[in-house]
């Protein structure tokens, strides 16, 4: 269905616009999703056809996916430092200089509203969502990153995973450049910085490792493979942490099932012959990866 501005009104908590970003936080069913855009202006109808062909991409359209748990994290953002924002009427306007027409910041809501529609379904006039949370949702739910040096050593593992395989697509960093900030660092910053060390993770908070863990082969996942230079990565990362071969397995399972059922949700329907291909691209067990699909099944109902 085309979603309009008034279609989903009602379920804005909030809306913020921050240069020629709009940030926004949407309720449904009792929980808040928090998603943004970029605010196209007339002339920048080619970017924004660009964006447009990215993201409706089933690859883009799970990234978006893996981005929102990844903000839910990180309590929205990597710098902990959040706008305060008082209800869409109180929108700012940013300070580069360029006046925006309400179409133009309703359609940028529209637009982060669209990045995670995955999760709702739109029935008898309301949107609710579509499932339950699975376990790698439910983790991430119940210990959120809420120390500085946590999400710093989260972002620079997380671009260290990026570059292990040599290459960074595009893609892949207009990922990046989503989440990271002054305070983490750019890109080139954290690609230029050392490889994080065993006493740096050791000081990660105990109840964030897991997560953290979890989240760096999650984002791994994404690209739509499991290289092996990003397995061995990970192997080390879990050394580091000091978990137990069946620990590191635990995790990565979930964070597989999460990402075959982003993959399913952005594709829309899957065949099992699709399913087991893709397990063989994330380096899971088919058997688990149709499982994970049931089990999505049986919670959507």
């Amino acid at each position: 269905m085309e979603i309009t501005y008034e279609s989903i009104k009602s379920y804005i908590l909030e809306e913020n616009l921050d240069g020629s970003k709009m940030h926004c936080k949407f309720e449904i069913d009792g929980e808040v999703f928090e998603s943004f855009s970029s605010v196209r202006s007339g002339n920048k109808k080619g970017a924004a056809k660009v964006t447009s062909m990215v993201r409706n991409t089933a690859l883009g359209r799970m990234r978006s996916m893996v981005l929102r748990v990844l903000r839910k994290a990180v309590g929205g953002g990597f710098a902990g430092t959040a706008v305060s924002m008082a209800g869409s009427e109180a929108m700012r306007q940013g300070t580069d200089g360029i006046k925006y027409s309400k179409k133009e910041k309703e359609a940028a809501v529209i637009s982060a509203f669209e990045k995670i529609s995955l999760e709702f379904a739109y029935e008898g006039g309301k949107w609710r969502l579509a499932t339950e949370f699975s376990e790698f949702e439910k983790m991430i739910k119940r210990n959120p990153l809420k120390k500085a040096y946590d999400k710093k050593i989260l972002a620079r593992m997380l671009v260290e995973m990026a570059r292990a395989d040599g290459k960074i697509e595009a893609e892949e960093k207009a990922f990046f450049d989503d989440f990271l900030t002054e305070e983490t660092g750019s890109m080139g910053e954290l690609m230029r910085a050392p490889s994080v060390s065993i006493v740096e993770i050791e000081e990660v908070s105990e109840e964030s490792q897991e997560n953290v863990f979890m989240i760096v082969a999650a984002v791994a996942l994404t690209d739509n493979e499991f290289a092996d230079e990003e397995k061995l990565k990970l192997e080390e990362y879990a050394q580091m942490f000091d978990f137990s071969e069946n620990k590191h397995d635990e995790l990565l399972r979930y964070a597989q099932d999460y990402t075959i059922e982003a993959y399913i949700k952005s594709k829309g329907q899957m065949s099992r012959d699709d399913i087991y291909a893709f397990a063989d691209q994330i380096g899971m067990d088919r058997g688990e990866a149709e499982r994970a699909q049931i089990r999505m099944e049986k919670r959507m109902g």
